[in-house]
């Protein structure tokens, strides 16, 4: 019989059972475990109810169990991994903190770049800007009325419209020895077919000015040695050719390619042979070896003014128009080289070459928006030409180059045209003498056959 109910050690009074005296009688145990003797536990033993070595033995586990417990409480507190409601902020903070800082300093340097670049590209949009264009269309000189002391005849202008994002310009290099453009280009660039088409005029061609030397580099030198307005007589004389007034155009001082070339760091190119040509009246000594090689500048422009080799060796068959041919082999190097991305840094010395040395009409602002619009082209959207003509003609025993004036007409329309109607002979004011027969646009020579020159 049992004298606290139950059966045994399993029951409910039992030291090792789960009821609520189990606990009271394990204190107990323990403080007489920890309190007594060896003998007075045995002594104990012989009036206990329990069997107490279960009780110990349970006991022994358990004490294991705590100390298991302890040790791993200790453990984490250590290692900080012992966890309360508070430990996931703590934990953002302390990884937040020991993150590296550059990542978040590269990212607000390029968003301050990202500001910085966003606001000079839209001051640049401001400060670019398209050039004017002339608002009187095309020529038309109906009846016209030459005057005797004139370049050319004053024309009327038509009603034609000029195309949007489309200008024409005209580029001339002068001499600054006796003021002639030798090289003389017009041109058309359109902006929304991303189209650039450049048409050499040769310096001998025949022109329908009052002069006794009718050639289109006569009018600027003629009108500069004498007090006159120069700039207009040029820009008059290639409306005549074109039968419209240029939107731009560019003197340039023929150094100043040089200029440009050394701006953005030379033109690679293939001299064809030895030139060498010594012109001191010119002041002038060209001394380059054939084959492949960067041109500086100033090797640049004595490529394009070569003419003939000190012996003679070497020149051009076909004379101007063949050197024309080559200048525009150097030119369209010289655009490939410019269409360089890199380039587009180095606007401000190419405008400084270009303004140092150039009578322009062009702001820098307008170089700017045509530097930008040309950097989309490739070289297949670039064409050079030169104006249809015959080579051999003699006028008083002076050599000129003649236009053909029904194939120039054709090429104006298909390359140079920026108006929406055709341009027609009405329109343009030339004469050409091929094979002893006048062609005269208006009916007319500038100061009559009897005014040229006579070189017998």
């Amino acid at each position: 019989m049992h004298l606290f109910g139950g059966n045994g050690k399993n029951g409910k009074h039992s030291a090792s059972g789960h009821g609520s005296g189990g606990s009271e009688r394990r204190e107990y145990r323990d403080e007489i475990y920890d309190d007594y003797s060896d003998a007075a536990v045995s002594e104990r033993d012989e009036y206990s109810p329990y069997d107490i070595d279960d009780d110990m033995e349970y006991d022994r586990r358990y004490r294991a169990r705590q100390q298991r417990y302890a040790s791993r409480q200790a453990a984490q507190e250590r290692s900080h991994e012992r966890r309360f409601a508070s430990d996931d902020i703590v934990s953002r903070e302390e990884r937040r903190a020991s993150r590296p800082k550059w990542p978040r300093r590269l990212a607000v340097t390029f968003g301050v770049l990202a500001v910085i670049i966003v606001g000079a590209f839209a001051l640049y949009r401001s400060w670019a800007t398209a050039p004017t264009t002339e608002q009187g269309g095309l020529n038309d000189y109906g009846t016209p009325a030459p005057e005797e002391t004139g370049v050319a005849a004053v024309a009327p202008e038509s009603q034609a419209s000029h195309r949007d994002g489309v200008y024409t310009f005209l580029v001339s290099g002068i001499d600054v020895v006796g003021y002639h453009n030798d090289t003389n280009l017009v041109g058309m660039f359109d902006t929304v077919e991303g189209k650039l088409n450049i048409v050499s005029l040769p310096r001998d061609m025949l022109v329908n000015v009052n002069l006794n030397i009718k050639k289109i580099n006569q009018p600027y030198a003629a009108a500069k040695n004498n007090g006159q307005d120069a700039t207009q007589a040029l820009l008059d004389t290639v409306s005549d050719i074109l039968g419209y007034e240029v939107d731009m155009y560019a003197f340039i001082n023929i150094e100043a390619a040089a200029e440009i070339v050394d701006a953005i760091g030379g033109v690679y190119f293939d001299i064809p042979f030895d030139m060498d040509w010594d012109a001191p009246d010119q002041d002038l000594y060209i001394h380059i070896k054939a084959g492949p090689q960067t041109l500086d500048g100033e090797n640049f422009v004595n490529a394009m003014r070569f003419r003939m080799s000190n012996d003679g060796s070497h020149s051009y068959a076909g004379g101007d128009i063949e050197r024309i041919e080559f200048q525009q082999e150097l030119l369209m190097a010289l655009a490939r080289q410019l269409l360089q991305i890199g380039n587009v840094l180095n606007i401000g010395e190419i405008y400084s070459a270009v303004m140092d040395n150039t009578e322009t009409n062009v702001s820098i602002g307008n170089i700017a928006y045509l530097l930008e619009q040309f950097m989309k082209l490739s070289s297949e959207d670039i064409t050079f030409q030169t104006i249809p003509n015959r080579m051999d003609g003699m006028i008083n025993g002076l050599n000129y180059v003649m236009p053909i004036i029904d194939e120039w007409l054709v090429m104006l329309n298909d390359y140079l045209n920026p108006f929406d109607q055709e341009i027609t002979e009405s329109n343009i004011n030339m004469i050409s003498y091929i094979e002893g027969e006048w062609t005269m646009t208006q009916g007319y020579i500038a100061g009559g056959e009897e005014s040229f020159a006579y070189f017998g």
